[in-house]
Formats: C-alpha cells, structure tokens, sequence
C-alpha cells in the first residue's frame, strides 16, 4: 500500500515522510489488506479492496458499495468509522480508526477470563437495531447496491446439510434412532424449517461474524460493508455474536466456539422486532433465532466432517489451518447444539434432545 502515501499526504497536505504505515495483526496472521496509518499522533485505518470489478448489475464495485454504504449509515448516526477519503482508481479507503481489539478475540479472552461482556452485548443489540432501521428506511436508495443474493437457496442448502448431520450422528450412534424416532425427528425438522424458510428477510449486510465487531473504549463499530443483500436478521444476529476464534491462536491452542447470545438478549431482540418490524409472537421470533442458532452449529460440524473426509482438499486445509484441532472444535460445536437453549420451542428443543441422545 506504500504507493498510496503520496495521495493520502495530498489529502492531508502533508509530506510523505510525515505518514507512516503500520501492519494489522490478526491472531497469527497479518491481514493483508488493511493497515494502520499513523500521521502524528492520530491513527487511521487504511483499506484496498481485492475485488476490483463489478458485483452487482448496476455495475458498482465492493469498494464503490462500502463508500456508500458506510456514508449512509454514518450520517444517520450508527457506529460505523467515518469515511475520509477514497481512491475508486485505487480501490482504496481511508477511515477512522476504530481500533484492532474486535468481538470475536473479546470472546475468546473472556472465556479464560470471565470478563462480563453482558453491558457492551446490549449496547451492540442497541446499534443493530440502528442499523436494520436505516437499512429498511433507505431500501429504494441502496437498490442498485444490492447483491443478487439467493438467501433462499442457501437457506434451504443449510437445512439439507444440517439434517444429515443429524443421520450421520444416528448412524455412528451406539443406538441409533429407531423408525418411530425417525418419524418424530421429521416431523419435528418439518416444523422447524418451516419457520425459518416462512420469515421475512431484511436488508443489510451479507458478511457478518464477531470479527466485523470493533471494539473501543466499551463502544462497538461496525466495519466491512462490501456486500448488502437481503437476509435473515435473525441469522445475522447469530452469526455476529458466535466467536469462532480463527487464526487467534496457535493450533496446539485451539480456541472454542463461542455463544454471546441467551435467553435475555434474544428476547429483547424478539421485543424491538415485535414494536418496529413486524406483528408477530415473541415465542416465535425468540424460535427463529434459537432455529438460526442451531442450524450454525450444524453447519459447523458438516465443514468439519467434510473437512477431515477430504483434507487435502483446498477449502479444507484453509478451514483446518483456521480452526485448528478438529475433535476439539467438533466437542465444542456439539456443546453448543446440545446445551444452548435460546428460546422454548417444542421443534428445536425436540431436534436437540434427539441429537443429545444421539451423541451420549
């Protein structure tokens, strides 16, 4: 990125000397396209999109969607880093520092910890709902912005994946479920994917995990807005508060999978829905993100398995090289299907006592 100090000392009116780039560690890796900029004593972040070509058919490119974006969500007062200046030549941005410490390496700290994330959970809850809110009342604007995004299709993949899973546990299982179990599990899995194929999708963000969470000074931003499409909330929620860890430790130390979400923060989340989005049940939106919740973790666990059936497949050795020890993320994702229970839904509370029976 040396060859975009000379435009940045021309926006600042500075000289070149005067401004000094400083690498971005993440865990073990260093991220390769960002950076810090320190000019004095202020720090910026520095960002060159990879993908320079067109994404969407009104023909804008990652860059020319995140300058938009954040543009707009700043001014209507959300937290996510000032834009300051922008090369589309250069497929570069220059934004306000946030900081480097984000959700997903808070998690990881707290669980050897025990640091109460609890307020700054609420506070992020607080700043989603700002964000949904200027996301839906400037739909029409974005428009042109908006992935060709197929949540459907990928939903329904997950749910196919995710239900053999469940034969896969069934089949290893020491007592495997029987025909009249297997006749309660489908119609159990029917119920639940209904639900979550039958709720409405919102948009924002297509590239949510704890890692786009910067935190500072107890205040959360959000960052990377590359890509805007319609989705689940719900599954965005899940997705932003599970840690998953990647690359922050070594493989001989292993990080879990961790949940920031219960029971409290999914029904304050189910109350702001039921007020400013849609009329609709608590106990069913509170199922919703307990559904999403679940189905995480089972994709979790069919990457797994793929993963260690083909390891020396690409995606597998990335996969593997990022999460580290397979047994110990599998015993963790398992954890999680069977232990955390965000809501009480008779369908997915019926699936994880069939699965816990399963794994015993």
């Amino acid at each position: 990125m040396e060859h975009l100090i000379k435009h940045i000392a021309t926006h600042f009116k500075t000289d070149i000397d005067a401004l000094e780039l400083e690498p971005i560690q993440h865990g073990t890796r260093r991220r390769h396209n960002v950076c810090r900029l320190r000019l004095g004593s202020k720090y910026y972040l520095l960002k060159q999109h990879d993908i320079t070509t067109p994404v969407v058919e009104a023909g804008w490119t990652p860059l020319q969607i995140e300058a938009t974006v954040l543009e707009l969500l700043y001014h209507n007062g959300c937290r996510v880093p000032q834009l300051l200046w922008k090369s589309e030549h250069h497929h570069a941005l220059l934004l306000e520092w946030c900081g480097e410490s984000t959700l997903d390496a808070l998690a990881q700290h707290r669980e050897k910890s025990s640091q109460d994330l609890t307020p700054l959970l609420f506070k992020i809850l607080q700043e989603v709902y700002k964000i949904e809110t200027c996301f839906m009342t400037h739909a029409a604007q974005l428009a042109p912005y908006v992935f060709s995004f197929n949540a459907q299709a990928i939903l329904q993949d997950l749910l196919a994946r995710g239900k053999k899973v469940v034969g896969y546990l069934s089949h290893l299982s020491n007592k495997p479920m029987s025909l009249i179990e297997e006749g309660t599990f489908a119609d159990a899995w029917d119920g639940f994917a209904n639900r979550l194929q039958g709720a409405p999708t919102t948009l924002g963000s297509l590239d949510n995990n704890a890692r786009n969470i910067v935190i500072r000074e107890e205040s959360a931003f959000f960052i990377d807005f590359a890509s805007i499409g319609w989705n689940w909330q719900e599954m965005r929620l899940v997705q932003r508060l599970n840690s998953i860890g990647a690359f922050l430790v070594s493989p001989s130390e292993t990080g879990n999978f961790i949940c920031l979400l219960d029971k409290e923060l999914v029904h304050t989340y189910a109350e702001w829905v039921s007020t400013h989005r849609e009329t609709c049940p608590l106990d069913e939106l509170t199922a919703r993100v307990d559904g999403h919740h679940l189905l995480f973790y089972l994709s979790v666990v069919d990457q797994l398995l793929r993963a260690v059936a083909q390891p020396d497949a690409t995606e597998s050795r990335m996969l593997l090289e990022a999460w580290g020890d397979p047994q110990k993320r599998f015993r963790s994702a398992m954890a999680h299907i069977t232990g955390t229970r965000l809501s009480d839904d008779v369908y997915t509370n019926r699936i994880r006592e069939i699965i816990t029976d399963l794994s015993a």
